[in-house]
């Protein structure tokens, strides 16, 4: 994009994305959240509600007009076409919706957090790729405080998700998080600068 430095963040749950985003933010960096852009495209009188509608039936509306997403969840969780289908219906949206939001800031530099970059394919649009990750255990132990589950539950949704190895395979900068949060914040910063002066 014109003029713009668009760069991706993503990487495990529970490594520290959101203290980065913080300290990418400070540095100046226009922050776009893609899970919240997700729930937006999805609100009541949008398009992309509108095909959801069409392609997935009367059961994923709730009787004032929304997405039930309990239903919708239902669904998709336990077919992998169906799945498929959600993201590749709600992806293209949540592109425009980055790329409106890229033209419409006059600050030269974005981050994406995107937990789903790859997946959704929006890495196509970034100059380069950041991964935050940490040790298996150190996620799981994160996730169980963050989001008051049960090690099981944790180790699930870890399960479903890609490893440390294949974010930094991917990724021009990674960011490891086997410390304190004044660690993170330190390498999120000397990142941040590293970005900013292009080395």
């Amino acid at each position: 994009m014109i003029n713009k430095k668009i760069y991706g963040l993503t990487g495990m749950s529970g490594a520290g994305k959101s203290t980065v985003c913080d300290s990418f933010e400070n540095a100046g960096f226009l922050i776009i959240d893609c899970d919240r852009l997700a729930r937006e495209v999805v609100r009541k009188g949008r398009p992309c509600l509108d095909k959801l509608h069409r392609l997935f039936g009367d059961s994923v509306i709730t009787k004032d007009g929304e997405l039930d997403r309990r239903a919708m969840g239902n669904i998709v969780f336990s077919h992998s076409d169906k799945l498929a289908l959600l993201n590749n219906t709600i992806y293209p949206y949540i592109t425009y919706e980055v790329i409106s939001m890229c033209g419409n800031t006059d600050k030269h530099f974005v981050l994406l957090d995107a937990p789903t970059l790859f997946e959704s394919g929006i890495d196509f649009i970034c100059d380069g790729i950041i991964s935050v990750t940490c040790d298996k255990e150190k996620s799981i132990q994160r996730i169980m405080l963050r989001d008051n589950i049960t090690r099981e539950s944790a180790e699930k949704r870890l399960g479903s998700q890609h490893g440390a190895e294949y974010y930094k395979s991917k990724s021009d900068f990674c960011i490891e998080n086997n410390g304190d949060i004044d660690t993170l914040k330190a390498k999120a910063d000397a990142t941040a600068r590293k970005i900013i002066n292009g080395n």
